[in-house]
């Protein structure tokens, strides 16, 4: 017979759980605020992140990438470099092909939306008692043990032993 569940554990893991979602509301509508501020159209931002992540490439490269004609991505390009977010160049090795880099300003832009702080920012931390932040630390500790443990067994081979197993 197993045992019966401890009522004071599972109030807590639902407690748990119930601020984690809120939290997780939270922090979608503060992340969200910098996307609704912006004016790029998605495939602008699309253009943006894969200059950011490739650097620089051609603009048949960027519209290949986003599935795009000649004419969207020259028009994508066009209205990026008029708010400063993108330069083009000749391609030194052939003149016909032009190259396209997010400037700082484009690099920017897309930050403010996808790199936004997360609920724990140095401001929020420096809110909190000594005793909350031990007690964050303590289960912040505990969710990274469980999560590395099951990504551990799921890189285990089918019908292994697991650690410590024989």
């Amino acid at each position: 017979m197993t045992p019966s569940p401890d009522p004071h554990r599972a109030r807590l893991e639902h407690e748990l759980v119930e601020a984690q979602s809120t939290l997780q509301e939270l922090v979608l509508a503060r992340r969200l605020e910098p996307l609704m501020r912006t004016h790029l159209t998605a495939q602008q931002m699309r253009a943006l992140g894969i200059l950011l992540i490739d650097g620089e490439r051609s603009t048949t490269h960027l519209g290949e990438v986003l599935g795009v004609s000649p004419a969207t991505i020259s028009g994508i390009v066009d209205r990026l470099e008029a708010a400063g977010m993108a330069s083009r160049r000749p391609d030194p090795e052939d003149g016909r092909v032009r190259l396209v880099a997010a400037t700082e300003r484009g690099a920017e832009a897309v930050r403010s939306i996808v790199a936004n702080d997360g609920p724990a920012g140095p401001e929020t931390l420096a809110r909190l008692t000594i005793a909350e932040l031990e007690g964050l630390q303590a289960g912040l500790a505990g969710l990274l043990r469980v999560v590395r443990e099951d990504g551990a067994h799921e890189h285990e081979a089918p019908g292994s032993s697991g650690p410590g197993e024989a």
